[in-house]
């Protein structure tokens, strides 16, 4: 089962804004056949990691699901576990209006497993 991961992701505020207030998740099956999907959005407070979401749900092959999360965070990680090596996840931050920001961008293949 792959397990892949955004790393940790630094929002820190800088003149009381955040680069990212909300991540788009795209996640998209590729196989033949349905899949299961676990997401875990993790913040991080000093040198504790706290899990704020966990979500799970299966997705038809060729399906495609959308997510959005709140991110207003120093710092935050998401993870997902899957049972295909053909799911593909992305995300994107996007600031307050909406706008995505590349800072906290990772497209498929920059999902690194773990």
């Amino acid at each position: 089962m792959p397990y892949l991961t955004t790393g940790l992701f630094d929002n820190t505020a800088v003149a009381g804004v955040r680069p990212s207030s909300t991540l788009a998740v795209k996640i998209a099956n590729d196989d033949t056949s349905t899949v299961v999907i676990q997401i875990e959005g993790f913040y991080q407070t000093g040198a504790t990691k706290v899990k704020y979401v966990e979500e799970f749900f299966t997705l038809a092959a060729g399906e495609v699901a959308l997510r959005n999360y709140f991110v207003q965070f120093d710092a935050f990680e998401f993870q997902f576990f899957v049972n295909s090596e053909a799911v593909q996840v992305s995300v994107w931050g996007k600031d307050s209006t909406g706008n995505l920001t590349a800072a906290h961008r990772a497209v498929a293949r920059e999902v690194n497993p773990f």
